[in-house]
């Protein structure tokens, strides 16, 4: 925190997030550059939440960038400038507003580009059912939801060992939380009801693409998720195999059914001994090989 709200690149005006974005010399010259002249009445009267959302939902001409993108990155940068003025940290940048057209044609390439190549992206569909462990293994599928994502949330996990039977399980209805939070929840409890079971070759199924992947690779301690990555972290780096796969939720039904049960339960951990009947007949399902069909990638 500073000892003075007066803006302190230009030392003319309180530091509103309106001055340092738009109002203050160091970025007006720039849109004045960037604006038609026939808008930059209204462009620099706007309040600021009006001044973003028009701008960025309409496309005046400015080349072939895009407004909103070029604005986007305007103000992205406005930002970083910024800092580097305060931190003692300034870039060479001799010619901003060439800068950021660059950088904004950049952008517009490379969505482009992205967006060309998911289109042609041939899709097939594949019938996809839960898959039974091996000999020796069990299965801990688990799953997070969240609605309003931060908002009411629940975790839910199940056990199950080579021919589909119930080991055990869990329902934690969490409170108010986002979808990767109770993702990891549902992890971690379901790592622990694993272990404590006395099982020491498991295999944790999990439909969040995102979670797998700070699981495998994980974040830095700075990531607002850390703590609960370091927790699952910790039982998976425990004296037994623990193999982390992403799945289709197709193949995670079950989970996927205990977690919205779970919204009916009082806040709390439940330990599940014997499948709830508002899931039972999924649990059949996946003992019998049932297959849904889902559009995959080739």
């Amino acid at each position: 925190m500073g000892d003075s709200e007066i803006c302190s690149v230009c030392s003319g005006a309180p530091e509103s997030i309106l001055h340092v974005l738009r109002d203050c010399p160091a970025m007006a010259g720039l849109w004045q550059r960037l604006v038609p002249r026939r808008e930059r009445q209204q462009f620099f009267a706007k309040s600021l939440l009006e001044w973003v959302y028009s701008n960025l939902i309409t496309t005046p001409e400015q080349g072939n960038e895009g407004w909103p993108t070029l604005f986007a990155m305007a103000i992205w940068w406005a930002w970083k400038w910024r800092c580097g003025d305060v931190f003692g940290e300034r870039g060479l940048c001799r010619d901003r507003t060439r800068f950021v057209k660059n950088l904004a044609a950049e952008v517009t390439k490379a969505h482009l580009l992205l967006k060309a190549g998911s289109q042609v992206t041939d899709r097939v569909e594949e019938q996809i059912a839960w898959k039974k462990p091996g000999e020796s293994w069990v299965t801990i599928n688990t799953d997070g939801a969240s609605h309003g994502n931060p908002g009411p949330a629940t975790a839910a996990g199940v056990l199950r060992e080579g021919n589909g039977t119930w080991l055990g399980g869990f329902a934690l209805n969490i409170g108010i939380c986002t979808a990767p939070v109770a993702e990891l929840w549902g992890v971690y409890y379901g790592l622990v009801i694993a272990w404590e079971g006395g099982f020491r070759r498991v295999i944790l199924e999990v439909d969040s693409a995102l979670v797998v992947g700070f699981l495998q690779s994980g974040v830095e301690d700075t990531h607002p998720l850390a703590f609960l990555v370091r927790l699952c972290h910790g039982f998976i780096s425990r004296d037994w195999l623990v193999r982390v796969t992403h799945v289709y939720r197709e193949a995670n039904r079950l989970a996927d059914g205990l977690a919205n049960y779970a919204f009916s339960l009082p806040l709390d951990f439940q330990h599940l001994d014997v499948c709830p009947e508002d899931v039972a007949p999924v649990l059949l399902d996946d003992v019998n090989g049932v297959t849904r069909p889902k559009l995959v990638r080739v």
